[in-house]
């Protein structure tokens, strides 16, 4: 019976320099800052390629036309002395001018809040989010608040450039500014219950629908359908069950908080409402609240 071999190695050690990270450890909340962050560049396509910022910039600039069309015709108005007529009118109210751009709010949510939840669920990445010191809440609400973030932007540029241009254009800039000044915590107040909002059931279609056509198609439909679905209850003769679905419906909520903040009256197509304007304010709270619960429920419980 002949001798085995000898047994050699085949492995080999090497030292290629490599040594522990001995820098500071930033933890969750700089984690959670990052996430923000990334999120609301991703939304406007920062850092990305030039078709991504293609949406984001054409609906941003379409929400920005009014007010400088608007500034424009001041401009000329105080070139010909006819300004304070112009100002006096209903045309550059700050409550119209969130009603004028809510399409362009929501294109933008369509749009854009699939590039987020969606885009991660669809390429995989999230084990690599979660192998970091984020915790799936922390992730969830990151994203969520990112985008928010971004609507609310979107939503206070033009306004800001409506209040500088009514305020530089007048011959008494100091006054202007005291008689705009009162309109400055319902405009933040109506653009953090639009951003929140709108943001957050966009983000909610996009948590749950991975697709990117399928989740489009879905916020579409969640903004649109129940105040169609209201017009035809309310046709029919019910008016209670018009009043439920009308306080759930995105559009209808912010007329109402519209009406409420700044002191005006809901539009005559909600003649049959009988509930005081505040109502909807508690209704936009409750909304909000329910969307970031499925949000942090999904993410949960979400294999990967």
């Amino acid at each position: 019976m002949s001798a085995l071999p000898p047994v050699t190695r085949a492995g080999n050690i090497y030292d290629l320099g490599y040594r522990r990270y001995e820098g500071p450890r930033l933890g969750r909340a700089h984690a959670i800052r990052s996430l923000l962050v990334h999120s609301f560049r991703t939304t406007y396509g920062i850092g990305r390629s030039g078709r991504a910022k293609a949406a984001p910039f054409i609906f941003g600039a379409m929400a920005i036309l009014p007010a400088v069309i608007i500034v424009g015709g001041l401009t000329i108005a105080a070139r010909f002395g006819f300004d304070r007529q112009l100002d006096d009118t209903d045309l550059i109210g700050f409550d119209k001018y969130f009603s004028a751009i809510t399409a362009i709010i929501l294109l933008f949510c369509a749009a854009q809040a699939p590039e987020l939840f969606g885009r991660d669920q669809r390429h995989g990445v999230l084990a690599l989010y979660f192998a970091r010191a984020l915790r799936r809440s922390d992730y969830a609400l990151g994203r969520l608040l990112g985008f928010m973030l971004a609507v609310l932007v979107l939503i206070l540029i033009p306004v800001f450039i409506l209040f500088v241009g009514r305020v530089l254009l007048s011959t008494d800039i100091a006054g202007s500014f005291r008689a705009n000044a009162g309109n400055i915590p319902p405009v933040l107040a109506q653009a953090a219950v639009i951003a929140a909002l709108y943001g957050g059931l966009s983000m909610t279609i996009s948590a749950y629908t991975p697709r990117r056509a399928y989740a489009t198609a879905g916020i579409i439909a969640l903004f649109v359908l129940p105040g169609i679905v209201a017009g035809i209850v309310i046709s029919i003769g019910s008016s209670a069950v018009g009043t439920a679905l009308v306080l759930i419906s995105p559009n209808t909520i912010l007329d109402g908080t519209n009406a409420l903040l700044f002191g005006g009256s809901l539009p005559e197509e909600y003649f049959f409402i009988s509930v005081p304007t505040w109502a909807f304010l508690v209704a936009a709270v409750v909304e909000v609240a329910v969307v970031v619960g499925l949000i942090l429920r999904r993410f949960a419980r979400i294999t990967i």
